[in-house]
């Protein structure tokens, strides 16, 4: 085929997680226009045409997409990309998710603006802007314990969750360091009612959830409460509440309109049986989940992410209920230190469940303490034949898969 007669994919990112999607792009035959930053992702080393800029920067991109006549934009699994990749279809005419949809799930004030405004539950907040004067912030009406953090961040960057009024100013300051909009905001930090955050890998199409990626994201409070340290399926919520959550999350996609492509969500339920969205990235979640999801479902979320941009949706089978597949589970390996990698010393039953192992780092590599979600060391994928397995494997982390550091 030649390059002339290809359709052209912009896929906006080469980071070492991203590049499932250039190669899965390239397998389905389709031309690969890269932009990142960064002049050594590895991705620019596979794609067909690669470009030195910021995936963020929405004019550089457009023009970019212009001069390569792309067919179809994708922000793979990046939180930061996804408004550049909605602003580009939109001004293209690419098949995407509204611009306006995007801007408001990915900017944390908005979202909570979309939300009230669509009748879901949402906790008090104060926006703060940059520059502010700390004694013009008023918390007293907010109930503790209250949450600090960028609007515009992922991986929980830049986030603090506070039990007292001391640690404000310093949990201000932090948050600075990852806004790029200079919006910040404090909000109630609403306590769950069940064992595990709540997150959704799901997959639209045309406003209808198809693929019901429904997942317990297991936190460890040791190292750090805020991030996934590893993710099981299915769900374990109570029949009342899964049906909270599938009633949820299709109002949510149907607000919408008839949208179509991945979301990755996080919820949770508090005591009164409220369902409170936490974030609704309109894109792939990161630490592999779509490949996850595709384990389990036996189907392809990565290609469905790539034929949906390229509007090549005939035959589109990403059906999962949520229920049937199995009991998998996927761990974030990371310790609570730093030091030099040594290797992952594995339980009998972690060493028996496991399916396929994903290390980032080798020997004597730096690790650093699991503060943010680029310092993991790597990632695996497990499969059990039993929930007891799969609980006592994925729960228990620092005893079934440990990060040994020299």
């Amino acid at each position: 085929m030649s390059e002339s007669k290809q359709k052209k994919l912009m896929l906006l990112g080469g980071s070492a997680a991203q590049i499932i999607a250039i190669k899965k792009a390239k397998e389905l035959g389709y031309y690969t226009v890269v932009c990142d930053y960064l002049p050594d992702n590895p991705g620019r080393l596979i794609a067909d045409s690669f470009h030195l800029i910021s995936t963020t920067d929405k004019e550089a991109v457009l023009d970019v997409a212009k001069l390569e006549n792309i067919d179809g934009i994708v922000a793979y699994s990046s939180d930061p990309a996804a408004p550049t990749a909605a602003y580009v279809a939109k001004k293209l005419q690419l098949r995407g998710i509204d611009y306006n949809i995007v801007r408001h799930f990915c900017e944390k004030q908005l979202f909570r603006e979309y939300l009230k405004s669509n009748g879901f539950n949402i906790p008090e907040s104060i926006r703060v802007e940059i520059p502010y004067h700390l004694d013009n912030i008023d918390i007293s009406k907010l109930q503790f314990p209250i949450i600090v953090k960028p609007t515009d961040s992922s991986g929980s960057k830049g986030i603090t969750v506070l039990r007292k009024p001391e640690g404000l100013a310093d949990a201000l300051k932090y948050a600075c360091e990852y806004s790029r909009n200079s919006t910040l905001i404090i909000e109630e930090f609403i306590e769950r009612d069940h064992q595990h955050v709540i997150e959704a890998e799901i997959f639209a199409v045309d406003g209808k959830v198809e693929s019901w990626g429904l997942i317990n994201s297991i936190r460890d409070c040791a190292s750090n409460p805020l991030l996934p340290a590893a993710y099981s399926y299915p769900i374990d919520l109570t029949p009342e509440r899964k049906a909270i959550v599938k009633k949820e999350i299709s109002r949510l996609i149907k607000s919408t309109g008839q949208t179509s492509g991945a979301f990755n969500i996080e919820m949770i339920i508090d005591r009164e049986n409220r369902l409170f969205f936490l974030d609704a990235g309109p894109r792939n979640g990161g630490n592999m989940l779509p490949e996850f999801i595709s384990m389990i479902s036996g189907k392809d979320i990565v290609a469905a992410t790539i034929k949906n941009a390229m509007e090549d949706c005939k035959n589109l089978d990403i059906s999962l209920d949520g229920e049937s597949g199995g009991f998998w589970g996927l761990g974030v390996l990371h310790s609570s230190r730093s030091g030099r990698f040594d290797s992952i010393k594995y339980s009998r039953a972690a060493v028996d469940s496991l399916v396929r192992e994903e290390i980032q780092k080798n020997s004597n590599d730096q690790v650093n303490p699991f503060l943010r979600c680029n310092d993991l060391v790597g990632l695996n994928f497990l499969h059990f034949s039993t929930k007891k397995e799969m609980d006592d494997v994925m729960c228990n982390m620092d005893s079934s898969m440990k990060v040994i550091l020299k």
